[in-house]
């Protein structure tokens, strides 16, 4: 992942920035046109580092950085990212994405991508070579793709989640440009290894989570519960951390996109339907909570939506999915699985500690509301 990363607040003067962009179908590629002669030469000394609208690079400059990239993610993060990768590669070649290129003797460095839905703009990619040292590139790689995005003027909201960086790396640019900053946790639980998978005396006893499935029926979450999958996030999350975080979980229309995003868009990994839980109340028959899961690389599921619907709290169903999940995983061949929360969200934190998992990275989300 990437190195220690330090941001100055204050805009250095043009003079002394090394870097600089290079708009429309301008792209310097270290050749110097000689005025007394129609040949070009190569230029012997190095060319500064420079930041590019990413749609004037082509593929060969970009890929390897994606390999980078998906190598990061398969190592640090535990997450197969060809597939994103081979997207984003699909994307670039159309000229679709939106976004700036940190380039170093013709090849990129570094990117960061943007997107835009309705009045919300994303940040959606920020990486950096491990070979690229120092605080600036990143720096000026988030500040063009802010500004950009600021220049919008229907553009109200700007979400980033940048699991590359850590928040004392990024957090200190984007606080001095009036974000919102909400620490994250990458989490893990080996299957079969840590505690959780042991009853214990209530379960025992059938007052704790064992006892309390009796109550419910645990279908696979298919289309079948999709819609009201969507309904129950929705009142779930009404005043809650995350919906501060990701302003999808504000409307129906939006929770009904995060559910269509796992379901049957791969947003977050291959969905294992079969793994997956619509808890259903068996006295009244109304959804009281959804488990997703998701396959993210061989042997490792990751967990992209967990919830409970408010009537159903405090009695141990998230226990008792969590639990039955893990038996599924388990007998499937997994060996991992790993989810993210909100720090600031404690009582999903201690759960999934008591669980078993463990942090192995914290990163940020950053949220800008336009004035």
């Amino acid at each position: 992942m990437p190195s220690l990363f330090r941001f100055k607040t204050r805009p250095r003067a043009p003079v002394r920035n090394p870097y600089h962009v290079a708009s429309g179908s301008y792209l310097n590629l270290g050749y110097t046109e000689m005025t007394s002669a129609p040949t070009c030469r190569r230029t012997t000394e190095p060319l500064a580092p420079r930041i590019v609208d990413i749609r004037q690079l082509n593929l060969h400059q970009f890929q390897p950085l994606l390999q980078t990239e998906s190598r990061a993610w398969l190592e640090d993060l535990h997450w197969d990212y060809a597939p994103s990768a081979e997207m984003i590669s699909a994307y670039f070649v159309e000229k679709r994405l939106s976004g700036f290129a940190l380039v170093e003797e013709s090849v990129a460095k570094g990117y960061c991508l943007y997107f835009r839905e309705g009045s919300k703009g994303m940040i959606g990619s920020l990486f950096t070579e491990p070979s690229v040292s120092g605080t600036d590139r990143a720096c000026e790689l988030l500040a063009i793709t802010v500004e950009a995005l600021f220049n919008f003027a229907d553009v109200r909201r700007i979400e980033a989640q940048l699991p590359h960086f850590t928040v004392s790396q990024i957090g200190p640019y984007f606080r001095s440009r009036a974000f919102q900053t909400y620490l994250r946790q990458f989490m893990a639980f080996r299957l079969g290894i840590n505690p959780a998978n042991r009853p214990t005396a209530n379960s025992r006893a059938g007052t704790g989570p064992q006892g309390v499935q009796g109550d419910f029926a645990f279908m696979p979450w298919d289309h079948r519960y999709d819609r009201e999958a969507a309904q129950l996030l929705h009142h779930v999350y009404q005043n809650h951390i995350d919906a501060a975080v990701n302003n999808q979980y504000c409307t129906i229309a939006g929770t009904t996109r995060l559910v269509e995003s796992i379901v049957r868009h791969r947003g977050c990994g291959d969905y294992l339907q079969q793994a997956s839980i619509a808890a259903v109340h068996r006295t009244t028959g109304k959804l009281a909570g959804i488990l997703g899961l998701t396959a993210v690389r061989p042997g490792t599921a990751h967990i992209p939506q967990i919830a409970v619907a408010a009537g159903y709290q405090g009695i141990g169903l998230g226990t008792a999915m969590l639990r039955n999940a893990f038996e599924k995983l388990a007998r499937a061949g997994y060996t991992e699985v790993s989810l993210t929360v909100t720090t600031l969200n404690s009582g999903a934190v201690r759960l999934y500690e008591r669980m078993g998992f463990r942090t192995f990275r914290e990163f940020g989300a950053f949220v800008w509301v336009r004035p």
